[in-house]
C-alpha cells in the first residue's frame, strides 16, 4: 500500500500555490490574447532560472536597435557566422585572421566558429593563442570591430593520408569528402545558435577576398551564392573550386546510367561528368558585371554564403551519396530539393591557396 507524508503534501500544495502566484496573480503575468504573453511569462523564468529561454523562431531576433549618427533607427543588422574547418592548417591560420579583421562589416555581428581535426602540425594551439591575443587585442578597439562570438572546436576522425598520396588525388576523394561531411556537420551543429542569419563556410586557406564580401554576398538577398574560387601566383591565374556547376542534358543523361550508390566528383579526367564549371563562365559572352549571377545546381565549400534557415529546414552535408553527391555539392542537392535556389558570381574573384 503507497503511503504519503504529510509533510511531503503541505509542500506540495506550498509550491502549488507560489507557483500559480507566479503564472497568474504576479503583475508581470497578462492574459493569452496578449501579444506579449509569451515574452513576459519566459522572461519571469529567465530572471528566476537561466536553464529556461523562449525564442520565436517565426520572427526575426530582437537585437539592440541601432541609431545612425543623425539619431534616426536603422534596419537591424543580420548576424554572420564565419565557420571554418581546420586541419594541419597552422601555416594559413596568421593570414586568415589577419583577412578577417579587415572585414568592412561590422565585427560585433560576426561570429566564429573553428572546428579542429586530426591535425598534428600545432593548428589547435595556434588557433587558441591566435584567437585569445586577437580577443584581448580587440576589447581595446570599438565595439563594431569586436567580433561577437569565437567558438573552437576539436574532433578527431581518424583519418589521414598515405604519406605518398596527395588529397586532392582522384582515388581518395569519396573517402575524404566523406569525412569532411562529418566535420562539417559537427561544426554547424555546434555552431549555429538562435541569433545567426547567415552562414559563411570559409577555407582556412583562402587567402585573398574583398574586405566588403559580406555586405556585397548578403545584399543580393541569395538562399545560397558563391563568388568565383581561383589560384593566383605574381603572374599567373587559374580556376580552382571545381565543385561550383550546374548540370547540362549531358550529365542528366550520363547520371541516367548511374547505380544510387555512386558518388560523382568533379575535375579528374578519371570521370568526365559533363556538368558546366562556374569556373568556365566568367566573362561569358562578354558579360563583365560584376555581380552578375548564374544559377548553379552545386556548390563547393571554399567561400560560400548560406541563409541560416537553409541549414535549419535540413540542408546539411551528406556523408552517404545523396543524388550521386556527397558533402557540399550534397548540400545543394538537398537545399535544391527543399526548394531553395542556389547561385553563382563567375566574376567576382576569391583566391586559395595553391
Amino acid at each position: 500500500m503507497l503511503t504519503h507524508s504529510p509533510i511531503r503534501l503541505i509542500g506540495g500544495a506550498v509550491f502549488s500555490c507560489v507557483l500559480l502566484y507566479l503564472l497568474f496573480i504576479s503583475p508581470s503575468s497578462r492574459s493569452c490574447t496578449d501579444d506579449g504573453y509569451h515574452s513576459s511569462l519566459f522572461s519571469g523564468f529567465r530572471h528566476s532560472s537561466s536553464r529556461l529561454t523562449y525564442y520565436d523562431m517565426d520572427r526575426p531576433q530582437e537585437t539592440t536597435s541601432q541609431t545612425d549618427n543623425r539619431g534616426q533607427s536603422q534596419r537591424r543588422l543580420d548576424h554572420v557566422l564565419i565557420l571554418t574547418p581546420f586541419k594541419n592548417s597552422a601555416q594559413h591560420i596568421g593570414r586568415y585572421f589577419d583577412n578577417l579583421d579587415k572585414l568592412t562589416y561590422p565585427h560585433d555581428h560576426i561570429s566564429l566558429g573553428f572546428l579542429v581535426s586530426d591535425s598534428q602540425d600545432g593548428t589547435i594551439e595556434l588557433l587558441q593563442q591566435r584567437a585569445k591575443d586577437y580577443m584581448q587585442h580587440s576589447e581595446r578597439n570599438a565595439p563594431w570591430q569586436t567580433f561577437h562570438r569565437v567558438n573552437i572546436f576539436q574532433k578527431d576522425f581518424a583519418y589521414e593520408l598515405a604519406s605518398n598520396e596527395d588529397r586532392h588525388a582522384f582515388s581518395v576523394q569519396v573517402k575524404r569528402r566523406q569525412i569532411m561531411a562529418k566535420s562539417r556537420n559537427t561544426l554547424l551543429s555546434a555552431a549555429l545558435t538562435q541569433e545567426i542569419d547567415w552562414v559563411l563556410w570559409l577555407d582556412g586557406d583562402v587567402v585573398d577576398y574583398p574586405p566588403s564580401l559580406l555586405e556585397e554576398l548578403m545584399g543580393l538577398d541569395k538562399d545560397i551564392v558563391v563568388p568565383n574560387c581561383y589560384w593566383h601566383s605574381y603572374n599567373e591565374i587559374g580556376g580552382y573550386d571545381r565543385n561550383n556547376w550546374v548540370e547540362t542534358e549531358e550529365s542528366w543523361a550520363f547520371q541516367s546510367t548511374l547505380k544510387p550508390s555512386d558518388v560523382l566528383v568533379e575535375g579528374y579526367d578519371e570521370l568526365v561528368t559533363h556538368r558546366k564549371l562556374l569556373l568556365d563562365m566568367r566573362f561569358e559572352d562578354g558579360q563583365t558585371d560584376l555581380f552578375h549571377t548564374v544559377p548553379l545546381d552545386a556548390v563547393g565549400g571554399t567561400c560560400t554564403l548560406v541563409k541560416a534557415k537553409v541549414h535549419r529546414d535540413g540542408a546539411i552535408f551528406p556523408s552517404f551519396p545523396f543524388q550521386h553527391q556527397v558533402e557540399t555539392e550534397g548540400m545543394a542537392k538537398m537545399a535544391k530539393a527543399l526548394g531553395y535556389e542556389i547561385f553563382g558570381l563567375p566574376n567576382y574573384l576569391v583566391y586559395h591557396y595553391i
